[in-house]
């Protein structure tokens, strides 16, 4: 799967105790893909992040696509913060736009742990979910999210 990562927003946030990103899903687009054509295969899940200790950038986003447990995408987190932020373990929030191109055709399989600690329930045939989940740099896990059910025509 070829895949691209935008940052699109940081502003500084608040330090609290728990040092694990969280993932809200914002929007997903477009609303349903179609596998066998090219054009209409790729999706984008923009969420809004938290980071408590700012070290999300060098991380990374988990995609889980909830048709399988064998699809997942690693997206490497550019650097987002300055290490000023970093290094003092000031928060940060922002907006991520996360690119997961070729989406294919999968089997039904049984659902993948994440999505089902995430609250997914079981998928239709022609339904798909994506979950994400950040890691930082530490490799703290954080809390994920879930988008929408997504047609697959």
């Amino acid at each position: 799967m070829k895949y691209a990562l935008v940052a699109l927003l940081v502003t500084a946030a608040c330090a609290d105790d728990d040092p694990a990103p969280t993932a809200t899903v914002v929007m997903a687009t477009p609303d349903s893909l179609m596998p066998t054509d090219d054009r209409l295969d790729d999706l984008t899940i923009t969420i809004d992040y938290l980071d408590a200790d700012g070290d999300l950038g060098g991380g990374t986003a988990e995609i889980h696509d909830c048709r399988s447990d064998t699809l997942v995408t690693i997206l490497d987190i550019p650097a987002i913060a300055p290490d000023d932020i970093v290094d003092g373990d000031s928060g940060i929030k922002g907006t991520l736009d996360l690119h997961v191109n070729d989406i294919g055709t999968a089997t039904s399989s049984a659902l993948p742990d994440a999505c089902a600690d995430l609250g997914v329930d079981e998928l239709g045939a022609t339904d798909a979910v994506f979950c994400v989940i950040l890691v930082d740099t530490a490799g703290h896990r954080g809390d994920g999210d879930c988008t929408d059910p997504i047609a697959i025509e």
